[in-house]
């Protein structure tokens, strides 16, 4: 073969690879703008039937009531019966104070009680008597004016002389003094209980209401927890002066939490109260999604609740996105099989889709939430008012 006839060859060979080579080329360019426009027709799609109905932050954080358990009267610390971590149910015995000085204030408050019982049930007594009396002063009084009545017209005839008729008028005049002493003493006895009786009377009463006080205060030497919760925080120690209102511990109730999600001002336009949530928690990652409710939406910006609140009309002013909380609410059931601790970190996605809750207000309405409320203190005061008529009735 010669040189030309070999260049010729691989000439026709490298043009076939050229050829080959831009062919292929072609396709990948053609794959590539395939695959870049299937990606943007999906994205598209994915915009205008999911995206443009989600509003999603991740400045969001477990929130929850962190209540502080204080002491409700003076004294020393007995006992801690609470541990931090621990967990608790309402009405639980939590601290216990040392009794003595209650127990005095406390016998000094059932014998007052007693004795103003005692003294009632006297006057309701002396009623009868002042009243008895009252009769027979009326009696004495008719009696003299009879007596007067007879011997006037005998005066004449000379059978009753002047001075006898003089004495029976003496008489008369010291009865009917005695008549009205009687009606004082009568009215003035009654006055004192009328439209009462020995427990309603306002003597027992103020006793009453004094040892209402002392038992209660007696009852809150055991510092009780309010809620079902956990506790969070304990500064209690035991040999501790307290006195009233000062922070024993603190609890929280774990099932009782929920998410404060701080959106941007420019997010706000299509949230409404009611609509669901998707909420993702760092601590569990991809592998819980928790199902949730906007349950409200602030009514200002968290600057503006803020200590030292900006003042923007005062200075060089520069413009910054405010972020508004929303309360959301999350599944109970959720929340009881994978629970999250306050102040956790929380991604949110609100789905847009409903518009027709409210941009104002709450879901709740005007009902107080559960966690909100407790009956735990009601019991003292029952059983205050149940031991006072106890010692009542044993003194009347």
């Amino acid at each position: 073969m010669t040189a030309q006839t070999e260049t010729s060859v691989i000439t026709e060979i490298e043009t076939e690879k050229d050829a080959a080579n831009a062919s292929n080329k072609r396709k990948k360019m053609l794959i590539a703008a395939s695959v870049f426009l299937i990606l943007g027709i999906a994205w598209v799609l994915y915009y205008f039937f999911i995206a443009r109905f989600e509003e999603k932050t991740d400045n969001a954080y477990v929130g929850g009531s962190i209540v502080a358990v204080n002491a409700q009267t003076s004294g020393t610390v007995e006992a801690v019966l609470a541990e931090e971590n621990q967990e608790v149910k309402a009405g639980q015995e939590l601290v216990k104070l040392t009794p003595t000085d209650a127990d005095v204030a406390l016998a000094q408050a059932s014998a007052q009680l007693a004795d103003a019982a005692r003294q009632i049930k006297l006057a309701f007594n002396n009623t009868s008597i002042t009243s008895a009396q009252l009769k027979q002063a009326q009696i004495a009084v008719k009696t003299a004016q009879d007596a007067v009545n007879r011997r006037a017209p005998l005066v004449a005839t000379g059978a009753v002389s002047k001075e006898e008729l003089a004495t029976a008028k003496d008489n008369l005049a010291r009865a009917q003094a005695a008549l009205q002493v009687a009606k004082s003493q009568n009215n003035t006895a009654a006055a004192q209980v009328s439209g009462t009786d020995v427990a309603n009377h306002p003597t027992v009463e103020r006793a009453k209401a004094a040892f209402r006080e002392a038992y209660i205060n007696h009852k809150r030497l055991a510092v009780v927890a309010p809620m079902d919760g956990i506790v969070a925080k304990r500064f209690v120690q035991v040999g501790q002066s307290v006195a009233p209102n000062l922070p024993l511990m603190n609890l929280v109730a774990a099932n009782q939490v929920w998410v404060d999600a701080n959106f941007k001002e420019t997010q706000l336009a299509n949230l409404r109260v009611g609509q669901d949530v998707e909420l993702k928690a760092d601590m569990y990652g991809n592998a819980v999604t928790y199902k949730g409710k906007v349950q409200g939406i602030a009514i200002g910006t968290g600057s503006a609740f803020s200590v030292l609140p900006a003042q923007n009309a005062t200075g060089n002013w520069i413009k910054i996105v405010q972020r508004v909380p929303v309360r959301i609410l999350i599944d109970a059931e959720q929340l009881k099989q994978f629970p999250l601790r306050v102040g956790m970190s929380i991604e949110a996605v609100v789905d847009t889709h409903n518009r027709d809750g409210a941009v104002l207000g709450s879901v709740n309405g005007s009902a107080a939430p559960a966690n909100l409320q407790t009956t735990v203190y009601t019991q003292d005061d029952a059983a205050a008012e149940e031991a006072a008529m106890a010692i009542i009735n044993a003194n009347q």
